[in-house]
C-alpha cells in the first residue's frame, strides 16, 4: 500500500510539472522549432474596420496577421513607436495579442473625422522576418473621404539632402486643435492624404529624440498653404535662433597663403564676401598684418574649384595614356573583340536576371507574397543653394608662422538672417620644412658636417 501511495504522489507531481511547463510555453511567444526555415515576413490578412469604411466609429483598429508577431519591432522600442494616427488624437495605445495588433488613441476617435493610420516598416515575426513597407488604413467616422493630397519634401538644409524620418504636421488655420501628421521616407519625401480642403500651416522638423514634438535645438521649417485638391511643398529645416555666427576654428593651408574659417552655424547663401570684411591684426599690439586679403571663397566654391582641377588632371593623364597606347587593331581583330565584349554583356545580364528570378521564387514559397520593388526614383534635389559654414580667405603672400593674430570677419549674415561680427584669436602654427641637402647630409650617421664659409671661421 505504501508503494502504491508513493507511486500516486509521483504521478501528481509529474502532472503539476507538466501543467506548469505547458502554461509557461503558452504564455511566452517563442519561435517554434523544426520544419522548413521561415524566411517570409508576416502577412496582413484582415483589417477592422475595413480600409475605406465610412460612418464607423470603432473603439479599436485591429490588424490580423497570418502568424504570431513580435512585441519588439525593428527600429522602435515597442509597437506603438511604429504607429501614427492622423489627425492627432492624443497618446496612442497599441495592444499586442500574438498575431493581432489593436490600435486606439487614448482620447478615442472623434465624430465626423477622416482618420489615416500609418504603421511604419518594422513589424516582424518571431524569427525577425520584418515587413519592409509601410501600411496605411483610412476610414471616416462620418461623411465621405476627400481625395486630397499634400505632398512634398523635408530637407536638412545645412546638410543639403532630404531628411530621413522627419515629422510633418499640417495644422488647420480654422481649428488649431486639428493637426494631420506624416513621416518622411528615407530621402525626405512625405504625403498626407484625405484632408478636408482649407488653409493649413505645414511644419516639418527633424525629430532627433523621437518624442514627436519640436524641441529648441531641432531643425524645422513652416509654410502656409491653401488646399483644394492637392498641394506640393518644400520644407528647408534649420535651427532657428537669435545669435550671430561665431568663428569656431581656423586652419592655415596652402603654405600660409590661405586660411579656412569655420563658423558655428550655417551662413546665409547668396552673400557677397569682399576682402575689406576681413581684418587680421597682430597680437598683442593689434597692428595690421602686412599680408593683405585679396580674395574670399565659400567652402562650396572651393570644392567646385578642387573638383575642376582634379578632372583637368585626370583628363590630362588619360590623354597622355591614350597617346602612348597607339596600337591599332585590324578590322577582323576589332570585330572579334566587339563580339567577345557583347557576349560578356549578354551573359552578365542573363546571370542577374536568373538570380532575381530565383530570389523571387524563394521569397514567394508558401504564400502569394511578392518581392517588394526597390524604389528607383532619384532622390529629390534642393531648389535653393546649400548654405555653407566655411569661408576661405586668400592672401597676397604667405602668412608668417609662429605668430599670434586675431581674425575679424565683419557683416556676416547667418542662415537666420542675423548680421554680426565674428572674432577669434589664433596662433599660427610652425610649418614643417623639408630638410636641406646640407642638413640631410649632416644627419647621416658618420657624415661630417659641411664646412662653414670663410667669413664664419
Amino acid at each position: 500500500m505504501r508503494v502504491a501511495a508513493t507511486y500516486r504522489a509521483a504521478l501528481v507531481v509529474a502532472a503539476v510539472v507538466a501543467t506548469t511547463w505547458l502554461a509557461g510555453a503558452c504564455a511566452n511567444a517563442i519561435a517554434p522549432e523544426g520544419g522548413p526555415p521561415d524566411i517570409l515576413p508576416p502577412l496582413l490578412v484582415r483589417i477592422t474596420p475595413e480600409n475605406g469604411d465610412t460612418s464607423v466609429r470603432p473603439k479599436v483598429v485591429a490588424l490580423q496577421f497570418d502568424e504570431v508577431i513580435s512585441e519588439t519591432p525593428k527600429g522602435a522600442p515597442d509597437l506603438a513607436g511604429l504607429v501614427f494616427i492622423s489627425p492627432r488624437s492624443g497618446a496612442i495605445s497599441v495592444d499586442w495579442k500574438r498575431s493581432r495588433m489593436e490600435i486606439r488613441p487614448r482620447a478615442g476617435f472623434r465624430d465626423s473625422t477622416v482618420y489615416t493610420i500609418t504603421i511604419r516598416p518594422g513589424v516582424q515575426d518571431l524569427r525577425n522576418n520584418g515587413i519592409d513597407t509601410a501600411m496605411m488604413i483610412v476610414f471616416s467616422t462620418r461623411g465621405t473621404i476627400p481625395q486630397t493630397t499634400v505632398s512634398g519634401v523635408v530637407f536638412d538644409w545645412p546638410a543639403g539632402k532630404g531628411a530621413r524620418d522627419a515629422f510633418v504636421e499640417a495644422i488647420s488655420v480654422v481649428d488649431t486643435t486639428v493637426a494631420y501628421i506624416a513621416v518622411s521616407d528615407s530621402v525626405g519625401r512625405f504625403a498626407m492624404r484625405f484632408m478636408p480642403p482649407g488653409q493649413y500651416i505645414v511644419r516639418g522638423f527633424i525629430d532627433r529624440n523621437n518624442n514627436r514634438s519640436l524641441d529648441r535645438t531641432e531643425l524645422w521649417d513652416t509654410v502656409r498653404i491653401p488646399l483644394l485638391d492637392s498641394a506640393a511643398v518644400e520644407l528647408y529645416t534649420f535651427i532657428h535662433d537669435t545669435t550671430s555666427a561665431r568663428i569656431t576654428q581656423i586652419a592655415v593651408q596652402d603654405s600660409g597663403r590661405r586660411m579656412r574659417l569655420t563658423f558655428d552655424k550655417p551662413l546665409a547663401p547668396g552673400q557677397l564676401y569682399t576682402p575689406p570684411q576681413f581684418t587680421i591684426r597682430l597680437l598683442p599690439d593689434s597692428t595690421p598684418m602686412a599680408q593683405r586679403v585679396v580674395q574670399v571663397r565659400t567652402g562650396q566654391q572651393q570644392l567646385a574649384l578642387d573638383s575642376t582641377d582634379r578632372q583637368r588632371r585626370a583628363d590630362s593623364v588619360a590623354a597622355a595614356a591614350a597617346a602612348r597606347d597607339t596600337i591599332k587593331l585590324d578590322s577582323a581583330a576589332q570585330a572579334r573583340a566587339d563580339s567577345v565584349a557583347r557576349a560578356k554583356r549578354l551573359d552578365s545580364a542573363a546571370t542577374v536576371e536568373r538570380a532575381q528570378r530565383q530570389t523571387r521564387r524563394a521569397l514567394t514559397l508558401g504564400g502569394a507574397r511578392t518581392v517588394a520593388r526597390v524604389d528607383s526614383t532619384p532622390p529629390p534635389k534642393l531648389s535653393r543653394p546649400v548654405p555653407d559654414n566655411e569661408l576661405l580667405i586668400i592672401f597676397d603672400a604667405s602668412v608668417p608662422d609662429n605668430i599670434r593674430i586675431v581674425v575679424e570677419a565683419m557683416d556676416i549674415t547667418s542662415l537666420n538672417q542675423i548680421v554680426g561680427t565674428a572674432r577669434r584669436p589664433f596662433l599660427v602654427p610652425k610649418r614643417d620644412t623639408a630638410p636641406t641637402r646640407d642638413t640631410a647630409a649632416a644627419n647621416i650617421r658618420g657624415a661630417a658636417p659641411p664646412p662653414r664659409p670663410p667669413a664664419e671661421r
